[in-house]
Order: C-alpha cells, then structure tokens, then sequence
C-alpha cells in the first residue's frame, strides 16, 4: 500500500475506528449495527505530462465513500475536518441514496506526482 493511502487510512480510522475498508464494502447490509463506515480506493492514476515519451507527471484519484444509516451531518462534518486539517485538498462528488435507505456521500482526493529520471 502506497504511503498516501496508509496515511488516508490512518485519517479515516480517527473517524470511524474500526469500520474503514480499502476498495470493498466489508460490512453485511442486513447485518445489526453496520452504520456508519467508510470504503476508500484508487480510481485513477493518469498521466498527465509526457516528456521524451515517457510520463513525468501523474495525477491519481482517490475516493472516498461515507456511508450512513441516515444524513448525518455531524459526522460528514467530522471527515471532512480530519482531512481539511491535514491539508487535504477534497471534493464531495456526490451524494445518493440506495435502496435500503443508506445515504452514501462521495469525496475525491487528486494527488499530483512527479516522476524523475
């Protein structure tokens, strides 16, 4: 796992301990007591800038999906604080509802990297 993502999951932990999970929903949607958690993954990972037709500069997407029984403003409150105070340039995306009434809120972190040769 790449050092930014140990670090998102060290983030999102603060949030929501014990109910963070990379890439897949880990919880049983009929199960007791699922809500709230937190799924996170990469989404992209393009390059942007070519240089001797080779890439120079990458630009990855993360998302980050907070789902929850019901809105719950305090604690989209609470995600978006952790990751603004560790300089986290975020955008929510989206925000739905899914058939068991679960509201899902959709942020994107873009992270620039440079390649040297």
């Amino acid at each position: 796992m790449s050092g930014f993502l140990t670090q998102l999951y060290q983030i999102l932990q603060t949030v929501i301990p014990n109910k963070v999970t990379y890439g897949t929903n880990i919880v049983d949607a009929t199960a007791l007591d699922v809500y709230p958690y937190i799924v996170y993954q990469e989404i992209s990972n393009r390059a942007t800038i070519y240089a001797d037709n080779c890439p120079s500069v990458r630009i990855i997407t993360y998302q980050i999906t907070l789902v929850t029984e019901q809105k719950d403003t305090s604690l989209e409150e609470r995600l978006e604080a952790a990751l603004y105070g560790l300089g986290f340039n975020y955008q929510m995306t989206t925000e739905y509802v899914i058939e068991d009434n679960s509201v899902n809120r959709v942020y994107e972190i873009k992270q620039e990297e440079m390649i040297y040769e």
